[in-house]
């Protein structure tokens, strides 16, 4: 952690609400929290310091922020697995083989429809998973 954002976290309430207004040229909202302004002006100073985002970069979060206003169910296309219709996914948990085929528009597992893999996780083990990790998505291919 940088000196700067070790004075940030060290510094009081009041002394982040101060710095907040000049660096902003407002108050900040009554509801954030000491972390939150730490965090947030800790970011202002690097960006001053070593530019901000590219502007590829704010492109790209402003489409996001726009799907996301107009769905907020949205997911960009690069964050699904991408498993054809009929892969089927196959893992055993606690004993039990369970099977799940990929279609067009989700997964199907025991004879029901789901949008996401982390439900079906999440109905097999009973806490929350992400579905990718749980079926073993997230694992590097290695190459025979």
């Amino acid at each position: 952690m940088s000196s700067a954002a070790n004075t940030l976290n060290e510094a009081s309430f009041d002394t982040l609400r101060k710095r907040w207004e000049i660096n902003f040229g407002k108050p900040p909202s009554t509801h954030l929290t000491k972390a939150f302004l730490a965090r947030n002006l800790a970011y202002k100073a690097q960006t001053q310091q070593h530019g901000g985002l590219s502007k590829k970069t704010q492109k790209r979060m402003h489409q996001l922020y726009e799907a996301f206003k107009q769905n907020p169910d949205y997911r960009p296309p690069d964050s699904r697995p991408s498993l054809k219709p009929g892969t089927r996914l196959v893992r055993e948990w606690q004993g039990v083989v369970h099977t799940v085929t990929a279609s067009t528009n989700g997964f199907d597992y025991q004879s029901s429809h789901f949008k996401t893999l982390s439900v079906i996780a999440r109905l097999i083990t009973g806490t929350r998973w992400s579905g990718p990790a749980f079926f073993g998505l997230n694992k590097p291919v290695k190459n025979p």
